[in-house]
């Protein structure tokens, strides 16, 4: 069956796109934690995807995935129409379930750009770049903020609801605030009366802070959005999306426990990437794993020090070695 957003169970669960984050590697190693109901890929410039050659469809590790992925969204960003039409006609053809345009990201090298956040201050260009992305005929989602400088939620998030997309993910804070300030997730409330009053099936997400599965479930009930979608939270515990009783422990887990999924996450990149992708990137997720416990910032100073995955392993083996 194709893939619909009204189909998702509620609450939904996502894992938010994250740059240098959610790659294949790190999508399925959430999975095999506890898996949510959809998945992004890193957000990818439209260009990049018309630059792919036909018989090379894993030339950027952005786009690549396995079925134990799925349903998995590509995120796209950019800010030529055209350019959006062809995109999604090429990431059907990839396999990929769905469409999400990022309206979001606040990165001022992105926003000088017109694309992502800048487009809240351009919403007749927002309207034609959802309407390109649909020529694809894949459901087609926004994830945006509440507002640029300033919270603008009824006009803004009013504009996009009236283009007819499938689901609406909400950052609540603004551009300028990035990842600073408090989070108000009663901004979600007034997304779902507005969406709620002209009767539409748009799927409404919210994002920002959460970082337990009880705060998705008391999110979703208090503010009545269809689900939520985490970002960082997963780093706290990578088992969050679990409903097998695992969410929640992972703060408490023992050192070899930890060890343990730090040397999945190692083994699965070598495997998937090789010398394909930068060894450097995995530096980044050596604290998810590594802290609280004696000896982990030790560990992880070690780890920091390495270039390549021989070394790696042979500072994760001595570790094991010496306990």
């Amino acid at each position: 069956m194709p893939f619909a957003w009204a189909d998702l169970p509620r609450p939904i669960r996502a894992l938010a796109p994250m740059e240098d984050v959610t790659d294949t590697v790190f999508r399925r190693i959430v999975a095999r934690c506890g898996r949510p109901d959809v998945f992004f890929t890193e957000f990818i410039h439209t260009d990049i995807v018309l630059a792919l050659r036909p018989d090379r469809p894993g030339l950027t590790p952005r786009l690549r995935f396995t079925p134990e992925e799925r349903p998995l969204i590509a995120q796209i960003w950019g800010a030529n129409p055209e350019h959006y039409r062809l995109a999604a006609l090429r990431l059907r053809e990839l396999g990929f379930d769905g469409i999400d345009i990022n309206m979001g990201c606040p990165v001022r090298k992105i926003r000088k750009k017109g694309a992502c956040a800048a487009l809240i201050l351009n919403p007749s260009l927002a309207a034609d770049l959802i309407e390109a992305a649909k020529s694809a005929e894949l459901p087609v989602s926004v994830k945006t903020r509440v507002g640029f400088s300033h919270v603008q939620t009824e006009e803004w998030i009013g504009h996009l609801l009236g283009q007819g997309i499938d689901a609406l993910t909400v950052h609540v804070r603004t551009a300028e605030q990035e990842s600073e300030g408090c989070a108000d997730w009663e901004q979600i409330r007034t997304v779902v009366a507005l969406r709620d009053a002209v009767a539409l099936r748009t799927v409404i997400l919210g994002n920002g802070d959460v970082r337990s599965t009880d705060q998705i479930t008391d999110y979703v009930h208090r503010y009545a959005a269809d689900g939520v979608m985490v970002g960082r939270g997963v780093f706290e515990d990578p088992y969050l999306f679990s409903t097998d009783g695992r969410a929640g422990r992972f703060p408490t887990a023992s050192a070899s426990g930890r060890v343990d999924l730090l040397e999945s996450h190692l083994q699965l990149y070598r495997e998937t990437w090789g010398e394909e992708r930068n060894y450097e990137i995995l530096k980044k997720f050596y604290k998810i794993y590594l802290t609280g416990f004696n000896g982990a910032e030790e560990l992880r100073e070690q780890l920091n020090a390495t270039h390549d995955y021989t070394a790696a392993e042979e500072v994760i083996g001595a570790w094991r070695t010496g306990r």
